[in-house]
């Protein structure tokens, strides 16, 4: 079903893939539920949907589009989500999630439409997006490591190296380091591993007191959708912002993972498909946003290649329901060295942009810049190809640009004037 002679994988390094990237990306679980609190929903409500959802939308992906990908609520949309639609404007948390459900359903549409964005992406821009997400992941490694802070002079400057925190990260990426350059099989796990015992040692992580407990009840969230509200002028604009901020995402997000796993973009549209319908059911067990997640890339390098990989990782997020002790016990810290080495590999797919052509190389360095720099892949997305379909016009090369690019620069376009 997956193919694994065919790519060259086995059921052990598939399952250790996902072990990888589970841990690196099962922060979510936590900081989701806190942010969604905010907007009045309950904690352990919310819990349980981000697992459950998050489950069902990356088993959605392994089965359907056959990809090592994870999905989860989106870091970002849902601070969108408590802070902005339901806090500054007024509207409930259940109004909310039928916007999101709207956005998603949008999304959808395209995809059922048959746009083609596999030929629509040029070469350039898809190595472009693996960098820019590459130095991205780098950024944010590197904050969660507390290797750099904000500066109020300078922007970022030289964390406090001298923390419990820090000293877990800078013990975790030797180790992390050194198991990946001897190319040890399930090198980033066991440093995820090794990282946590050391922080439970030196007091840098509490122990957790229990690992099991049963799951708090989810129909305190679940089957909530406010649909009389989405006709509202005032909701429009959101449902519109939604639309393009979760595409965008999912669209990058996805294009980069796929040249990662597999050297191109087969089926793409397929997984940006499963996204927007894995972000539909999301929002009817009560979770935000759902986006495929850049720490798929550390079970890509662990060795992950096919949809088998999502699916373990779907059954370790369903499982998570029960672990909600243990998955708190492990520090970000423990998991930061991991996500700055894969970044850093992906940021070696620079050297495949023709640097020569600077109607290509302008807009692809441009997309790798903006995509760190202004926290956002969607942001990324929108300066390349704005400045990309700008260069072929200028040097009479129009003919290289696929209709559909014109359609995300115009998007973009509308984002940046924040029209909606």
């Amino acid at each position: 079903m997956f193919d694994l002679e065919k790519r060259k994988t086995d059921v052990k390094t598939e399952f250790i893939a996902a072990l990888t990237t589970f841990f690196t990306l099962s922060y979510i679980l936590v900081i989701n539920p806190r942010f969604l609190s905010a907007a009045g929903m309950d904690y352990g409500a919310v819990f349980v949907a981000t697992a459950l959802a998050a489950g069902f939308a990356t088993l959605l992906m392994g089965l359907v589009a056959n990809k090592p990908f994870a999905l989860a609520a989106g870091m970002g949309l849902n601070s969108y989500f408590s802070y902005s639609i339901v806090k500054t404007m007024g509207f409930t948390w259940q109004a909310a999630l039928a916007a999101v459900f709207a956005s998603n359903a949008l999304i959808l549409l395209l995809v059922l439409a048959r746009v083609n964005f596999s030929d629509a992406i040029p070469k350039s821009f898809k190595h472009a997006l693996i960098a820019g997400l590459g130095l991205f992941l780098v950024f944010i490694g590197m904050q969660n490591a507390h290797f750099i802070q904000a500066s109020p002079n300078t922007f970022v400057s030289v964390g406090d190296l001298t923390q419990k925190g820090a000293l877990v990260a800078v013990f975790g990426f030797f180790v992390t380091s050194a198991l990946v350059s001897r190319k040890v099989k399930g090198g980033m796990f066991l440093g995820v591993v090794a990282s946590s015992i050391f922080a439970f040692l030196i007091g840098a992580a509490p122990l957790p007191e229990k690992i099991l407990e049963m799951p708090p009840d989810i129909s305190k969230v679940a089957l909530n959708l406010d649909f009389s509200a989405i006709t509202h002028p005032a909701l429009l604009p959101v449902i519109w912002s939604l639309f393009i901020i979760t595409f965008l995402d999912i669209l990058g997000t996805n294009a980069a993972l796929s040249m990662r796993s597999g050297k191109n973009v087969e089926g793409l549209e397929k997984a940006i498909g499963v996204n927007a319908a894995g972000g539909m059911a999301g929002t009817v067990l009560g979770s935000s946003s759902i986006v495929t997640y850049l720490e798929s890339a550390s079970g890509i390098e662990a060795g992950g290649k096919t949809g088998l990989v999502a699916v373990f990782i779907a059954l370790l997020f369903f499982a998570s329901v029960f672990f909600l002790p243990l998955i708190q016990s492990i520090p970000i810290e423990a998991a930061a060295p991991v996500i700055i080495i894969v970044g850093e590999v992906m940021l070696l797919q620079i050297r495949f942009i023709d640097l020569k052509d600077y109607s290509e190389a302008i807009p692809a360095l441009m997309t790798v810049a903006a995509i760190p720099f202004t926290f956002s892949i969607s942001n990324g997305i929108g300066v390349g190809s704005i400045a990309y379909i700008f260069l072929k016009w200028v040097m009479r090369k129009q003919d290289e640009v696929h209709p559909a690019m014109y359609l995300i620069a115009l998007l973009s376009v509308l984002e940046f004037a924040r029209v909606f």
